[in-house]
C-alpha cells in the first residue's frame, strides 16, 4: 500500500474496493488468496527490470483482451493457477469499467499521435541525434500500471496507465514519447560518462532521465506552445531532479532552439551537474 501515497496509483484502493463490492464471499476469499500469492512474490519485484516480471508482462499484453491466460513458458504453474482462479472475478468485477477507460484512453492518446506523430519524435531524434526504433512501440493500456502511471522495459514494451490523470491529453502523448526514450538509455549514457571522464567528473544518477524528461517535455511544446511539461506540471523537478532543471536550461535548451551540437551541449552539461 506504500505506493498510494504517489497520485498515479491513489484511487486505486478505491477502485479495488468497488469491485469487490459486486464479489461473493468466496469470490472475495480467493480474490485475496491471489493478492497474498503476488505480494508474497512478484511485488517484491521491480516490474521494469527483475526477471520474471518483465517476460510475464509480455507475455500477457500480448493475450490482449483474451479472457483466458495466455499459452507462454513465461507463465509457470503456481502463477497460471492463481491467475486462472481469479481472472473470472476480475472480469465480472472490473474489467467492464477498466476496458471502457482504456479504450477512452486510447482514442485521446490515438489522436494525438495521429496529429503530431511525426513532429513529436522528428524533434527528439534531431535532438539525440540517434534513429527512432524501426519497429515503433506499440502501447499497452492497463488500468494501473506501476506507481509512475507509465514505464517500458526490454523489448520495447511500454505499459500505460488509463485511469491515471496526469497522463490525459497532451501529458499522455508526452509520456509515449518519453518512454520510448528509453531505447537509448545505453547510448546516452555512453554519452555523457564519455564526457564526463574527458572532464573528469562523476556522473551523477539520473542526469539522463532528466534530459528525457526536459526533451520530451520540449518536444511537445514545440507542437502546443502553451503546454507546461509534465515533469513541471507534476513536480518531478522538485521531487528528485531539482539540480538539473537550471544546468539543463542553460546548456541543453539552446541546443535544442538551435544552437551548438549535441556533444557539445552534454559537455556543458556535465560541466555544470559532475562532481
Amino acid at each position: 500500500m506504500a505506493d498510494t501515497a504517489h497520485d498515479a496509483v491513489a484511487d486505486a484502493p478505491a477502485d479495488s474496493n468497488r469491485g469487490l463490492e459486486r464479489l461473493t464471499a468466496d469470490q472475495r476469499r480467493t480474490w485475496r488468496d491471489a493478492i497474498a500469492f503476488y505480494a508474497a512474490s512478484l511485488s517484491r519485484k521491480d516490474a521494469i527490470f527483475d526477471a520474471p516480471l518483465p517476460a510475464i508482462v509480455r507475455a500477457l499484453a500480448d493475450g490482449g483482451d483474451a479472457a483466458r491466460v495466455p499459452d507462454a513458458e513465461d507463465i509457470d504453474a503456481p502463477l497460471r493457477s492463481t491467475l486462472e482462479r481469479a481472472a473470472p472475478f476480475y472480469r465480472e468485477a472490473w474489467w467492464p469499467s477498466h476496458r471502457a477507460a482504456n479504450v477512452a484512453r486510447r482514442d485521446d492518446v490515438q489522436a494525438l499521435v495521429d496529429r503530431h506523430g511525426a513532429a513529436v519524435p522528428g524533434f527528439i531524434t534531431r535532438a539525440y541525434g540517434l534513429a527512432w526504433a524501426a519497429d515503433g512501440y506499440q502501447v499497452h493500456l492497463s488500468a494501473w500500471a506501476n506507481w509512475a502511471g507509465a514505464y517500458s522495459t526490454t523489448g520495447n514494451l511500454l505499459v500505460m496507465s488509463s485511469l491515471d490523470r496526469a497522463t490525459r491529453g497532451f501529458y499522455g502523448l508526452e509520456t509515449v514519447f518519453h518512454e520510448g526514450m528509453h531505447q537509448w538509455d545505453r547510448a546516452i549514457n555512453d554519452l555523457l560518462f564519455a564526457q564526463a571522464r574527458r572532464a573528469g567528473k562523476r556522473l551523477p544518477p539520473n542526469v539522463s532521465h532528466g534530459v528525457i524528461f526536459f526533451t520530451a517535455g520540449e518536444a511537445v511544446r514545440r507542437v502546443t506552445p502553451d503546454y507546461v511539461p509534465y515533469a513541471e506540471a507534476n513536480g518531478l523537478w522538485a521531487a528528485g531532479f531539482q539540480r538539473f532543471k537550471a544546468p539543463l536550461e542553460e546548456t541543453w535548451k539552446p541546443y535544442l532552439d538551435g544552437n551548438g551540437t549535441r556533444d557539445e551541449a552534454l559537455a556543458a552539461l556535465i560541466a555544470r551537474v559532475g562532481s
